[in-house]
């Protein structure tokens, strides 16, 4: 069994709901957006997928989205994995991850497949960030990177 990475930088990084931000930046290290106080947003970015390798369809095993989010300001509280335009093909629910996750991976930035998917489209991760509100007293955006984001697919 191959295995095969595929990656694309974070500037392909898409935002839903472009009226909840306060900032959307693009640089050369990625994407760079600043969400309004108690607004959330889903984030979606198209991974290049290579469906078929020498006459094989592919299967998708994880997918990664290498990100950096302000403690305390925002947090990454979903992750839906697609195949084109079909249902999700896998959700991560309840999720409460936050921080520094660019340089390498980890916990909060490695999403394994319950069991791997046989491609059949172009795989899609769509992510929904959640921005504080401050209760007592007002506070600035929640600031989220994208640095890059893929996906392991085996043949």
């Amino acid at each position: 069994m191959a295995l095969q990475a595929s990656w694309v930088h974070g500037n392909a990084m898409v935002v839903e709901n472009p009226e909840n931000l306060s900032r959307n930046g693009h640089f050369g290290w990625g994407a760079d957006v600043d969400i309004t106080p108690g607004k959330t947003s889903w984030f979606h970015i198209a991974v290049p997928t290579p469906v078929i390798v020498n006459d094989v369809r592919t299967n998708l095993v994880r997918v990664f989205i290498l990100f950096r989010t302000d403690v305390g300001f925002g947090r990454v509280t979903r992750l839906h994995v697609w195949d084109g335009s079909g249902g999700p093909l896998q959700q991560f629910e309840n999720l409460a991850f936050e921080g520094e996750h660019r340089t390498g991976l980890d916990g909060q930035n490695t999403f394994t497949l319950d069991q791997p998917h046989s491609v059949a489209f172009g795989i899609g991760i769509s992510f929904f960030v959640v921005a504080a509100i401050g209760f007592d007293s007002p506070i600035g955006p929640s600031r989220l990177i994208l640095g890059t984001a893929g996906g392991d697919f085996t043949t």
